[in-house]
């Protein structure tokens, strides 16, 4: 997800997005992380963060600042409250500025929910320096869904990990941006790992697995298989009628036609 940072003014998003005022957004000080989840229909982005030292007492100051008392402690009242602001501000940061593209356009992905955790490690006195570890999740949905070859597109944090896990049944057909890149597979599931690189930007090229059946398309093909043989025995039936008709037009009465038609039909 990509960084961002909001006027003093009003509470800046450091979480998901950008560490406060940090020149270098993957110090000890700040240690994000990003978990991507792809499905056929849309995505889910889960980050988190580690903040330690002085970056955690500006934080903890900061909080009690905009929405306590500034008496110099931070309570769960104020932790609930910075949740609710940072919570709509990834919603809109996400919205005007998307960090998720589908073959190259954004138009396609919508952002359908947003959720945003403070850690309890927050509370206390605002001069701790104790490590706080906050997390968000963000899902996208893919207005046409991930086709047979499809190009991916996400902005983050530079030099941050990332954990991307493919759809059922796709394979890696190309990456970019993607360093110290490692590759698993199980399950019919692809994972990647590694990092952003100093670009922040990572591409994936994916590639529908031909061999790889879903059970929905099995018991489709299935269904289709049985209604074939169904619709080749009324052909086969309907044939052997037609030829006793045939063969009965010349001799017989037409109660004796009916009959062998009555019987034909139950046999």
């Amino acid at each position: 997800m990509r960084p961002y940072i909001l006027p003093l003014t009003g509470f800046l998003l450091i979480t998901l997005f950008m560490p406060i005022l940090l020149a270098n957004p993957c110090t000890a000080a700040f240690t994000p992380s990003n978990n991507v989840t792809l499905e056929g229909d849309g995505m889910t982005w889960e980050y988190q963060e580690r903040i330690t030292d002085n970056e955690a007492v500006f934080f903890r100051n900061f909080i009690d600042l905009q929405t306590g008392n500034d008496d110099n402690f931070v309570n769960a009242w104020e932790i609930l409250k910075a949740e609710n602001i940072l919570r709509n501000q990834t919603k809109e940061a996400v919205k005007t500025r998307p960090d998720v593209k589908l073959n190259g356009s954004s138009e396609p992905v919508k952002v359908t929910g947003v959720d945003f955790w403070l850690s309890k490690e927050a509370l206390g006195k605002v001069e701790k320096n104790s490590s706080i570890t906050n997390s968000a999740s963000v899902n996208y949905a893919f207005e046409k869904g991930i086709g047979r070859e499809t190009e991916i597109w996400f902005m983050g944090t530079p030099n941050s990990s990332v954990t991307i896990t493919l759809p059922v049944g796709y394979d890696v057909k190309k990456t970019e941006g993607l360093d110290n890149k490692s590759q698993e597979s199980a399950n019919n599931l692809t994972v990647l790992k590694g990092d952003f690189g100093p670009g922040k930007i990572i591409t994936l090229r994916i590639l529908e697995n031909e061999s790889f059946k879903t059970l929905e398309q099995v018991r489709k093909e299935s269904a289709e298989q049985v209604s074939g043989n169904g619709s080749k025995e009324g052909r086969n039936k309907s044939i052997t009628v037609a030829e006793t008709v045939k063969n009965r037009k010349s001799s017989g009465s037409s109660g004796d036609i009916f009959t062998q038609l009555r019987l034909s039909a139950k046999s």
